[in-house]
């Protein structure tokens, strides 16, 4: 008993700290610069975003992997997900980097329909993204891109 109490402590504060921000570290810029149609199918499109990813740090960061969720009057329409682990962003520098997602069919139409019963709209573009640096490996959501239109 004595000896798992201090062990159990170690494990906790060691799977604590997994994923925190390592200090002094900002999370990069993102904009959306492009958006392709790759597929259309019958209940679904895909769509490639193009994204300049700026890294506001003075050290070089890897982008390892995002998992993208696409959002119309707070509803999710569609998904995806990217792996840039051979991309690193130097210190202060931007990069370009190409992102798959599916729309679905079914949640845009009735999340167009809400925004008509609502009378406004709003889309956002988040991200749990998964980064790399010298001082440890982290990860942490972002907004993408946003926009609310109230509607007349």
């Amino acid at each position: 008993m004595k000896k798992t109490l201090p062990l159990t402590l170690v494990l906790a504060l060691f799977f604590g700290c997994v994923g925190m921000r390592p200090k002094g570290i900002k999370d990069c810029d993102f904009r959306v610069a492009d958006v392709k149609t790759t597929e259309k199918a019958l209940t679904y499109a895909k769509l490639q975003l193009e994204l300049d990813v700026t890294n506001p740090n003075g050290v070089g960061v890897i982008v390892d992997r995002m998992q993208l969720r696409v959002y119309a009057n707070g509803q999710e329409i569609g998904s995806g997900a990217a792996s840039f682990k051979d991309k690193p962003i130097p210190p202060g520098e931007s990069v370009k980097f190409k992102a798959d997602i599916a729309i679905d069919y079914l949640s845009a139409g009735l999340a167009i329909f809400n925004m008509i019963k609502s009378h406004s709209a709003s889309y956002s573009i988040r991200a749990k993204v998964y980064y790399e640096t010298p001082l440890g490996a982290y990860h942490s959501w972002t907004t993408i891109s946003s926009l609310y239109l109230p509607l007349l």
